[in-house]
């Protein structure tokens, strides 16, 4: 969950960008198998772009907290 109004800010801008996108490959599918291999793909990538981003944030948090001690 975040923590912060960045962190909300970051992961509403992540389920915005998703939801064309979802939209999109709903239109076109054949199948429920075949939505469900192509979401995963931009899901996954939005998942660990938030990881990073999460993590980055954390990094840089407990470093200034070492420098200013």
């Amino acid at each position: 969950m975040p923590a912060n109004a960045m962190g909300i800010s970051v992961t509403v801008l992540a389920i915005i960008f998703l939801i064309p996108v979802y939209a999109a490959r709903a239109r076109n599918s054949h199948s429920v198998s075949d939505d469900m291999y192509h979401m995963s793909v931009y899901t996954t990538c939005e998942a660990f772009w938030l990881e990073m981003d999460c993590r980055k944030n954390k990094l840089t948090i407990i470093l200034m907290r070492n420098v200013f001690k």
